[in-house]
């Protein structure tokens, strides 16, 4: 197409997008579509509300698109100056966000819909997915010399489940698994993972909100027997051999979203423009850090004091494709690339035009299911108005008309299924049909239960 062309063709757009604005103009740049190849233009989004703003995180590698969107121009070139502030745990962003403290955040998928659900909670929304997978579940040195290895040392996840729940019925008082907030993926995967093999979460296992900087040091004083983060902390515990790497979240759902960019829902409304800039510039972070060739200096600019301020050596295995799962017996090295993910690597279970930054309701639908079977947040019943929460939580209309504009082709439709090779347990789902998807479930809160 040629650029005049070009030019005209984005001027239409968004002169009938829903923004209400003017003065419209298009700055030259280079960036990536989904198959990694130049973009000659990309459109500003017309007058900013506001231009400075606060972006919340905590210090995982979760926090990688945001940061990369700042050392790399992004924000700047869709006329955004972005601060940052670090924050200990995701409760921490659920209260920046409600406050106004923090204009967005990297938040954990679960937050904007559990905010949703809780009628005294500031409503949250997702604006975006920021990456799939990227999780790990590390235990204890006291694990290991209980007879428990990495789950790559077994034969199946059968074997794996059967001496795992062996050795956790073995405690006079259920042991403690760390998570960094109820509101974290880790929280559903941990209890998804723990009862595909027969334990009950809420009877065998004390689920602990431990900060995930202060997990590695609750491991070594014996005070948990393990936690479910994001890295660099399971690394961290790897190269210390204080634990080795049980399982990883990638092999508990493949696929799964981890992080999501997070704005209360009276901010948005507020400024329909920013957000819109916002989700272009992560957008193009996105793309960034899926280039194979930008991964080694990715992972030095995190390494940095005033990001994750932590040694290499527990950033490259998660972002470089080469998982180490211990070192208390030698390294055990294993090639995974799609251990995270930030916005297309073809997989098993990721396929053009599908690609990870597409807010799938869908993956609402799930979430709702495990809300429902573990009764969090009051729910004992999947929600007769699901479809407004779902559409309160994930406003496709910003998303779509960002990746239109910058040329991204969209799935078909906003829910899909997912295969029962996604899941650790093969157990398909289909998000038409939650309540017999929780119905197949024997092991879940008020067990035997039966909905309707």
């Amino acid at each position: 197409m040629a650029l005049t062309a070009m030019v005209m063709k984005r001027r239409h757009f968004f002169k009938y997008t829903a923004l209400s604005t003017s003065g419209f103009v298009l700055a030259a740049c280079r960036g990536f579509n989904s198959q990694n190849s130049p973009q000659q233009e990309v459109s500003n989004f017309g007058k900013l509300e506001k231009t400075y703003l606060t972006l919340g995180y905590v210090p995982t590698l979760d926090a990688t698109p945001v940061i990369i969107a700042q050392e790399k121009g992004f924000f700047a070139r869709y006329g955004l100056t972005v601060a940052f502030s670090k924050q200990l745990t995701p409760n921490d962003l659920e209260k920046g966000l409600s406050s106004g403290k923090l204009d967005g955040a990297v938040a954990p998928f679960p937050l904007p819909l559990l905010s949703q659900v809780n009628k005294n909670a500031t409503p949250i929304v997702s604006l975006m997915t920021l990456n799939l997978n990227g999780s790990a579940i590390t235990l204890s040195q006291k694990s290991w010399t209980g007879g428990i290895h990495p789950i790559t040392d077994y034969y199946n996840f059968r074997e794996f489940a059967n001496t795992y729940r062996r050795y956790i019925r073995s405690f006079n008082t259920p042991p403690s698994l760390a998570i960094a907030s109820n509101s974290s993926m880790d929280n559903y995967l941990s209890r998804y993972w723990l009862a595909a093999m027969g334990i009950d979460p809420h009877q065998e296992i004390k689920l602990t909100e431990v900060a995930p900087s202060q997990m590695l040091y609750k491991l070594q004083s014996g005070n948990i027997l393990g936690y479910a983060v994001a890295d660099p902390w399971n690394q961290k515990a790897v190269s210390a051999k204080a634990g080795f790497i049980a399982d990883i979240s990638r092999n508990i759902w493949r696929g799964h979203p981890s992080q999501i960019l997070a704005v209360s829902e009276s901010w948005v409304n507020n400024n329909p423009v920013t957000a819109r800039a916002l989700v272009a510039a992560l957008l193009e972070a996105c793309q960034y850090c899926d280039v194979p060739k930008n991964r080694p200096e990715i992972a030095q600019i995190l390494a940095q004091n005033k990001y994750l301020n932590t040694s290499l050596l527990a950033i490259e295995p998660a972002l470089l494709g080469k998982y180490n799962y211990e070192q208390i017996s030698e390294n055990r090295l294993k090639n995974i690339p799609d251990f995270n993910i930030f916005h297309f690597q073809e997989t098993s279970y990721l396929k053009a035009p599908n690609h990870v930054n597409y807010p799938w309701r869908s993956h609402g639908v799930w979430l709702l299911t495990q809300m429902v079977r573990w009764q969090q947040a009051d729910l004992s019943e999947y929600p007769v108005d699901a479809d407004k929460i779902l559409d309160k939580t994930y406003p496709l209309k910003i998303y779509e008309e960002v990746a239109k504009a910058l040329k991204i082709k969209l799935p078909t439709e906003p829910m899909k299924k997912e295969p029962a090779t996604a899941f650790i347990d093969q157990r398909e789902f289909d998000p038409s049909q939650p309540v017999a998807y929780l119905n197949r479930f024997e092991l879940r809160a008020a067990n035997p239960q039966i909905l309707i």
